[in-house]
């Protein structure tokens, strides 16, 4: 399991799969999706049966994290609000032609701890949002390089703790300092 910048880092060759889609809302192929439509980023990576990382990041600056991508987990999540450039910056570097190739990527030769990386990009408004589309890969940590979507999504996820460490780490400081 490679580690920089504090996520789990991995890389593999895809085979997409015809597992079964994020959840039933998500429109899988052919969608005519701009980045624009992004109000809500949700990222969750799972690392041998631990929630290694959850994130969501919203237009409207709300951010909430729990962990750093890294096993062990990390237990405690913080909610909090930002000024949205975290979320404007991860939005503004996709690429609106990735959003066809949503869906299911099962990953060959699993090799070390099982890691699935989940990225959902969800719209609509704070009270009723729907997914616009969903990338899952199903990988080893020790997988090798391939020429699947998830070096593009590994170096997504890696930004956007790198974003929000800073935040998160004082913000786990001053929970930390409210419990004693």
């Amino acid at each position: 399991m490679h580690s920089s910048n504090n996520v789990v880092r991995l890389t593999s060759r895809s085979r997409r799969t015809a597992s079964p889609p994020l959840n039933s809302s998500v429109r899988l192929q052919g969608i005519a999706l701009t980045k624009d439509e992004i109000e809500e980023i949700r990222i969750d990576i799972t690392a041998g049966g631990e929630n290694a990382l959850s994130m969501q990041m919203c237009r409207d600056g709300t951010v909430g994290r729990r962990g750093s991508g890294q096993i062990p987990a990390i237990p405690v999540a913080i909610l909090g609000m930002s000024d949205a450039s975290w979320f404007l910056q991860l939005v503004e570097g996709l690429d609106d032609r990735l959003f066809a190739r949503a869906g299911v990527y099962d990953l060959p030769d699993k090799k070390g701890l099982p890691v699935t990386y989940t990225v959902v990009f969800l719209g609509g408004n704070a009270t009723s949002r729907t997914v616009l589309c969903g990338f899952r890969f199903v990988t080893g940590s020790e997988s090798r390089a391939g020429d699947s979507l998830l070096p593009y999504f590994d170096n997504f996820v890696g930004k956007a703790v790198q974003y929000t460490e800073q935040w998160y780490q004082d913000n786990l400081a001053k929970q930390h300092g409210n419990a004693t």
